[in-house]
């Protein structure tokens, strides 16, 4: 299970106890896995000198003798929510130093601004305009789309040569990718540019994760 998904579990489990009838005390069995979820997961993760922490800490039960009351409760779903957006700008923030440079300047405004199918439409019109600029280039045709990835990457005489076809192994990796490249043009780009689509912030993540790794290809080319 990852942090963002122990710490929801941890959340669930302190809402849980908003409904429960009585006083809590540290003796309370929905209490006591509640509290220790909590400090297993606050010292796994080094947060115990975290502000949020420290509030935490002050609003927590720790003997028969204390009761947990809503206000107390109140300010550790608080601080559980900041810790949890914290984590998930750290999750997120991190991925762009694995986008390919030409990926990260076409998306990362869109992504930021949570246009996520935007981002991804842009990801892999980026592709298209560098195979078919390189196309043109080399040999003065002009096509577009899974069409134009077919002619770049073809097995016969490709534009661009991603490995060695002089044995049936590089053969094999060029045929591949030729698909590849192709597919992504159908199955990805076309969709988003002829519908209004909306996909979640992590299907966009894969998604340029995705784009990148074909993008890198191309600058890998033999």
């Amino acid at each position: 299970m990852d942090k963002i998904a122990q710490l929801d579990e941890i959340i669930r489990l302190l809402r849980e106890l908003y409904n429960i009838q009585g006083n809590l005390n540290f003796k309370t069995p929905q209490y006591r896995e509640f509290h220790d979820k909590l400090t297993d997961f606050i010292y796994k993760n080094h947060l115990e000198d975290s502000d949020a922490w420290s509030v935490i800490s002050d609003n927590l039960v720790y003997k028969s003798t204390q009761f947990m009351v809503t206000d107390e409760a109140d300010k550790i779903l608080q601080c559980l929510e900041i810790i949890k957006r914290q984590l998930l700008s750290l999750t997120y923030e991190s991925f762009w130093e694995y986008i390919h440079p030409k990926i990260e300047a076409t998306t990362r405004d869109r992504f930021e601004s949570k246009m996520y199918a935007d981002a991804v439409e842009a990801a892999f019109k980026e592709i298209n305009v560098r195979v078919k600029d390189i196309v043109k280039t080399r040999i003065g045709q002009e096509d577009d789309g899974a069409s134009l990835m077919k002619k770049a990457f073809t097995v016969n005489a490709p534009v661009i040569k991603l490995d060695d076809i002089t044995n049936s192994t590089g053969r094999n990796v060029q045929q591949g990718y030729m698909e590849i490249f192709s597919g992504a043009m159908i199955g990805i780009r076309n969709p988003k540019a002829h519908n209004n689509q909306t996909i979640s912030k992590e299907d966009a993540i894969r998604k340029l994760h995705f784009a990148s790794i074909l993008m890198y290809k191309i600058d890998n080319e033999i």
